[in-house]
């Protein structure tokens, strides 16, 4: 940090004279159109002018285990806070990703396919719609309706029921013949926004999700021997648990060790939930963007909390549950209980939203608002890594409501970067790397594309660079040449000005822009529109005595920091690097120089997190001088 200090006047001059007076970002005639009406600006903040629209949901919900039957009646509150007249609503029924003629861009077991989600019922303002009103297309359904002006409400209530899926688990589904995660499991209103009106996306399987925000009330009906975990709070502790649990909760939820709430004799003894054939379990939840519970009857429960908020000193709760075989998950609530405090202390060091953050073992890894449902893996990097990422999306996109479906770089971008950083600040001593090899493998190619392109269309082996792994190291390249605070400065302003909110990508490039006082277009263009290749070499290398001199061009495109590795003959190393900065111009070559401490053995370019498609010129070896000739 105190390098950062007296560079960065230097660097600000750079920009200022170099990217900003040259690059416009390109945006789409519909952003044209948000930023004409006013519902955003061009600072990255929300407009005067910017509203969303929102829906309200009380759910009724049974469960049957054995036949995987789910039942349910949905109460939605639905307010258009739009300037638009909407003569119809558009429905999500995700469930129908199973029916026989779904359109699927994954592999769905036979034995799944059916008849997806039934409707049996819907009533608005409570007049019932006949079937000849809604037309059901995949995972959308359309429903014509009166005209709902704006500032308008309507209530609509929906009964409907779907099979569980059992041996196509993609991110919910049946476990094991006693566990299961039940995720997009009841019919919601599809966000209508101010840039693309209704989000029509089809769910194929891949994509992952858009949906406003709004209060849940849930009451979960499952057999009696079963335990639920879910989005939001559990408000009847006392009437599905025993006593003791009860206590055990509750002292989980004010002390910072990680103890047994269940354990494995617990499950041997019984008796963990009031002895009923069926229990009612009564869940609430405030302005979050979706709602996804598991059970099991046979998961253990490691428990903890920790303050997240130092003035008002609120505490969360977290949670690991997970099958006691699977010993690989014992140390999981520690890591889930590290990465909340990361979170609130230091990336992005806001307190951590929620009152709870529950890591529940599934078939998958996958976030919802307050739950995980994470893979016991076997490696132990792994397991942290995943943790992090998963619990990291607290922040986004379910705390800053950004579009998953469109574009999910906005959070699997900055769920990836917390991999990067906090894994070492988990597993001290650890090294700060990563596999780049899917960016290095696929850089360039037919099937690479700017990360800007809608996720929908990403296929092939560059899908997982161009929305994970290239935008999270755009912001790790970003972070290193502005330093921790500065970088901070900007993330912190875009999620506050974004919470609860739903954000573009051009909102969060704006944000980062103001916040930090420089304007980095040049770099948003380079890295997130364009289609460059990272590649860096060793040029030249001259030499007068100890000082050294290195060219280091650019035969690629790509902006990528510049780290020089220079080893000595005594095996000894020292590390010099430019930051991103240096290619702000789109120069080709920059000049590193160094004076040597003793003799150099050779020079490596690159680290642990540097993309390069060429490694093959990023050596340069010292030529060894011929020994004096003795005659």
């Amino acid at each position: 940090m105190k390098m950062i200090h007296w560079y960065l006047p230097i660097f600000f001059l750079c920009i200022g004279q170099t990217g900003s007076t040259q690059t416009i970002l390109p945006s789409s005639p519909n952003m044209q159109m948000a930023y004409a009406k006013g519902t955003r600006d061009r600072s990255g903040a929300p407009s005067i002018s910017y509203w969303q629209n929102r829906a309200d949901y009380a759910l009724k919900v049974s469960y049957d285990p054995g036949s995987r039957a789910l039942k349910g009646w949905v109460d939605i509150d639905y307010i258009n806070n739009s300037p638009d007249t909407l003569d119809r609503l558009v429905f999500k029924l995700y469930p129908n990703l199973y029916k026989g003629d779904a359109m699927r861009n994954t592999v769905v077991s036979p034995a799944d396919l059916g008849e997806g989600m039934r409707i049996d019922t819907i009533r608005i303002d409570g007049d019932p719609i006949d079937a000849g009103r809604r037309k059901v297309r995949g995972t959308n359904m359309f429903l014509k309706i009166k005209p709902l002006l704006p500032r308008q409400h309507r209530h609509i209530t929906i009964g409907y029921s779907y099979t569980l899926n059992q041996g196509s688990f993609i991110r919910t589904g049946l476990i094991d013949s006693g566990a299961a995660v039940i995720a997009y499991f009841f019919p919601r209103v599809a966000v209508y926004d101010d840039i693309d009106g209704w989000n029509e996306y089809p769910y194929m399987g891949k994509e992952e999700f858009y949906h406003d925000y709004g209060n849940f009330d849930v009451d979960i009906e499952v057999p009696g021997n079963y335990q639920v975990w879910a989005t939001g709070s559990l408000t009847n502790t006392d009437a599905v648990y025993s006593a003791k649990y009860v206590q055990r909760i509750r002292t989980a939820e004010t002390q910072d060790t990680v103890t047994d709430v269940i354990g494995p004799k617990d499950l041997e003894a019984g008796g963990i939930t009031v002895n009923q054939a069926m229990n009612h379990w009564k869940f609430s939840a405030r302005e979050v963007t979706d709602f996804a519970f598991a059970i099991s009857n046979h998961y253990i429960w490691k428990a903890s909390s920790l303050v997240v908020d130092s003035l008002t000193k609120r505490r969360t709760r977290v949670d690991a549950v997970f099958n006691p075989l699977h010993t690989s998950f014992l140390p999981v609530a520690g890591y889930a209980r590290q990465t909340v405090d990361l979170i609130s202390r230091y990336l992005p060091g806001i307190p951590f939203p929620y009152p709870h953050q529950t890591i529940f073992e599934g078939l998958d890894a996958m976030e919802y608002p307050m739950m995980v449902n994470e893979l016991p893996f076997a490696d132990k990097k792994e397991m942290i890594q995943f943790t992090a990422h998963e619990v990291f999306h607290a922040i986004f996109p379910f705390y800053v409501g950004t579009n998953e479906t469109k574009f999910s770089f906005m959070d699997e971008g900055w769920a990836t970067l917390s991999e990067f950083l906090l894994y070492p600040m988990i597993e001290p001593g650890s090294a700060a790397d990563y596999d780049c090899s899917s960016v290095n493998l696929s850089a360039g190619s037919d099937e690479d594309v700017p990360i800007m392109t809608p996720t929908p269309q990403l296929y092939g082996k560059a899908r997982f660079a161009d929305k994970d792994l290239k935008p999270a190291l755009g912001f790790f390249y970003i972070r290193e040449m502005l330093g921790d605070s500065l970088f901070l400065k900007g993330l912190q302003a875009y999620i506050h000005q974004w919470q609860g909110r739903h954000p573009s990508p051009y909102d969060l490039f704006y944000s980062m822009n103001t916040a930090t006082g420089i304007n980095l277009d040049w770099f948003w263009m380079n890295w997130f529109f364009e289609k460059n290749v990272p590649d860096l070499a060793i040029g030249r290398v001259s030499r007068k005595q100890k000082d050294y001199s290195v060219v280091i061009s650019n035969p690629g495109t790509a902006a990528v920091p510049v780290h020089l590795t220079i080893v000595y003959q005594d095996g000894s190393t020292q590390v010099i690097h430019k930051s991103i900065g240096a290619w702000s111009d789109r120069r080709k070559e920059v000049i590193l120089s160094f004076r040597a401490r003793s003799a150099v053995k050779e020079l490596v370019l690159g680290d642990g997190l540097t993309v390069d498609v060429n490694l093959a010129n990023n050596h340069w070896r010292s030529t060894p001088v011929a020994p004096a000739s003795s005659k």
